[in-house]
């Protein structure tokens, strides 16, 4: 028998207790989802998870094979004090991460909103798929030959270089490119980023 011609199907929803509530809505403090963590696991891998709303998050890191990850945190400041393997820091949205070293490379996925300073050193910095990152990184960082940053479907990234004295030079702003032209030249195609006339 075929569902539109059953006798038992009458179409009509039915109304009182059966019927469903809507949902409450959430509030900022209910945004994460699962129970905060701040913890390290095996002692290798720092895990900072669901934090909404606090401001002191510090990681004192003991041996530089230990790495941090930073999950789905709000309205949160991290600080990672010491020289850490790696950090990695994802679905995040107005979060700050403060960092003194690191060996591999810092990583943003998934984030939007976010902010996050090199007071050391960092080979690459890795951005995929954030709007609204605003990466500060010292001087002497920026001047490295081997330092990059690489970014992948992101939007509204911008490096800023802090001067040694801060107080006698202003930071240099740095807006990385959204848009890009491809041009075949002798049969190979050439990517370069858009510029636009203004300055």
């Amino acid at each position: 028998m075929k569902a539109k011609n059953r006798t038992d199907r009458s179409g009509v929803v039915p109304t009182g207790p059966a019927a469903a509530k809507p949902a409450a809505p959430r509030s900022a403090s209910q945004a994460a989802t699962g129970p905060p963590r701040f913890e390290l696991e095996q002692e290798r891998k720092w895990v900072i998870e669901n934090q909404v709303g606090h401001q002191e998050l510090i990681v004192n890191i003991k041996d530089p094979k230990q790495s941090v990850y930073i999950y789905n945190c709000s309205g949160s400041v991290v600080q990672v004090k010491g020289k850490c393997n790696a950090i990695s820091v994802d679905k995040c949205k107005k979060t700050g991460v403060v960092y003194e070293n690191v060996i591999a490379a810092c990583e943003m996925v998934n984030c939007s909103s976010i902010q996050v300073q090199c007071t050391g050193a960092a080979p690459t910095m890795s951005i995929d798929k954030c709007d609204g990152v605003q990466l500060y990184i010292p001087a002497a960082l920026a001047a490295h030959p081997d330092f990059q940053v690489v970014t992948a479907k992101s939007s509204e990234v911008n490096v800023l270089v802090v001067a040694a004295n801060p107080e006698a030079e202003d930071v240099a702003e740095h807006a990385v490119p959204e848009q890009f032209i491809s041009t075949f030249e002798r049969g190979k195609l050439v990517t370069v980023a858009a510029s636009h006339g203004g300055g």
